[in-house]
């Protein structure tokens, strides 16, 4: 089975703060990406500059040819904003913490009643949904119970070890939520500011369907252009599946 590659683009905003605002555009980074042979193209809407963010999703809705993935926290407003730019997925992920970083997962459990009625809305609408969950077994049941259609395993722990046998104890957490989640029928992504090595080692999980990058991928896309970046991470996950089975 081969694992598809997602790239999120919402960074190259982040860049063009940094200037006089031109530029980059993530519709042209999204576009010159799906050339490259990325699977689906990825946007976060959580930044402050909603109207811009949302702006740069309308562009990339009418440029890409392929798959559009937004990522929302689950808000009293997330119905009406899926709506209006109608991506092909929409991502459930936490709300940024104040100072702008992210918790890793949402908790399916707690939120279980209110994730499975906007999912619902979502699904009538033709939105397939995916969640961001800590790779619990937990949380994969709680999931399994709101009727998602992608769990993303967020991989953060497993960033953050820095021995061999810490990253070995995160690889089973998630290896062993990815095969519970395959039982029960849901599709398995991997995400969490994953690089070249980590895509690669995460690759060799068979029931992973999908990687997520962003950052690393945008980094390396800077040295070596965006269709060399694209494919040395495709290039990862393929030796990964070569190992997987």
């Amino acid at each position: 089975m081969d694992a598809r590659l997602h790239l999120a683009v919402d960074d190259a905003a982040v860049f063009r703060t940094l200037g006089d605002g031109a530029g980059p555009e993530p519709a042209t980074l999204g576009m010159l990406a799906e050339l490259a042979g990325v699977d689906c193209v990825a946007y976060d809407l959580r930044g402050p500059s909603r109207g811009v963010a949302e702006r740069d999703v309308r562009l990339l809705r009418e440029t890409l040819a392929g798959r559009l993935d937004v990522a929302l926290a689950p808000s009293p407003d997330l119905i009406d904003r899926a709506f209006d730019l109608r991506p092909d997925r929409v991502t459930l992920v936490p709300e940024r913490r104040e100072g702008g970083a992210a918790l890793g997962g949402l908790d399916a459990r707690l939120l279980r009643d209110a994730l499975r009625k906007q999912i619902l809305h979502l699904r009538d609408a033709d939105i397939e949904v995916a969640v961001q969950v800590e790779p619990e077994l937990e949380q994969i049941k709680a999931l399994h119970r709101s009727e998602a259609d992608v769990a993303v395993l967020y991989a953060g722990s497993y960033m953050q070890a820095r021995t061999g046998a810490a990253r070995r104890v995160e690889e089973t957490r998630i290896s062993d939520a990815a095969a519970l989640a395959g039982r029960l029928k849901l599709r398995v992504a991997v995400a969490g500011g994953l690089d070249l090595t980590a895509v690669e080692a995460l690759a060799r999980i068979a029931r992973v369907e999908e990687v997520h990058v962003g950052h690393a991928c945008l980094a390396r896309a800077m040295l070596r252009g965006i269709d060399r970046a694209v494919a040395d991470f495709a290039a990862a996950i393929e030796r990964g599946r070569r190992q997987a089975f």
